[in-house]
């Protein structure tokens, strides 16, 4: 008698497992914001430190786990850096003294502009976490709305 072979398609676990990475990654963009906003209340006591279970640290951590990875999906606008129409200027060009000294010179304005938007980024993550199930609500609310209307 024949063994049947039993064909067993893998396309589904592999995508289930892409989308289980895609999540772990998005919350490892906002750990830091969550552990700033975790170490708002953290008591330091003889033995080690304390972070109390609070009505605050319980929202901060489910927003974080539940709201911002859909947050910064569906707002993934406020994190995408939008050069089309910049054009070189000479507002963008400092020199100081010793610049041509060296063997690479650098534009200040690359070095602030980094900044800036690790800045922008961690901001926009702090918030989105802080006020994250309220954005949501509002969202899903404004979609009802829509669907009712029409």
């Amino acid at each position: 008698m024949p063994q049947s072979r039993i064909v067993h398609d893998t396309r589904g676990e592999i995508e289930m497992v892409k989308s289980a990475l895609k999540y772990l990654l998005v919350l490892l963009y906002g750990i830091i914001p969550m552990l700033v906003l975790l170490t708002w209340n953290t008591r330091n006591l003889k033995n080690g430190w304390l972070v109390p279970i609070t009505p605050y640290i319980a929202w901060v951590f489910l927003s974080w786990l539940l709201c911002y990875p859909w947050l910064r999906g569906k707002l993934g606008f406020l994190f995408i850096k939008n050069d089309k129409n910049r054009r070189l200027t000479s507002n963008d060009i400092y020199a100081y003294p010793f610049q041509y000294t060296l063997g690479s010179t650098r534009n200040i304005g690359e070095i602030f502009r980094l900044n800036y938007i690790l800045f922008k980024h961690l901001l926009i993550s702090f918030l989105l976490i802080l006020f994250g199930p309220l954005i949501m609500g509002t969202l899903l609310l404004m979609t009802l709305l829509k669907r009712i209307r029409s």
